[in-house]
């Protein structure tokens, strides 16, 4: 069994100098890459003993963090209620004809 973090649902994120937070669902783990307009300066797994895996985010102040996935000590996920559409399946109980 893993521990499945879903990471739309991430809300925050602790780094080594505290819990950072994460606006609008902002959060993405990716290849991580130094670019240099369109060109990659190093790329992932490129350099021995750099992480091949980023993380970014948003911050609540519009900053976008970007760090290597090893610098995430914990995340914070807040349940989401569900969702639940209504759909019109025939006439309701006011809708009926008298």
């Amino acid at each position: 069994m893993s521990l499945a973090i879903d990471i739309n649902r991430v809300t925050a994120v602790l780094l080594a100098d505290g819990w950072h937070r994460v606006k609008d669902n902002s959060f993405a783990v990716d290849d991580y890459e130094f670019m240099r307009g369109n060109d990659a300066v190093v790329s992932s797994g490129q350099v021995q003993g750099v992480p091949p895996t980023g993380a970014s985010w948003t911050e609540q102040t519009g900053s976008v963090v970007y760090c290597p996935l090893t610098a995430i000590l914990a995340v914070r996920c807040d349940k989401k209620p569900v969702a639940t559409r209504l759909r019109s399946i025939g006439p309701t109980r006011g809708d009926r004809p008298r």
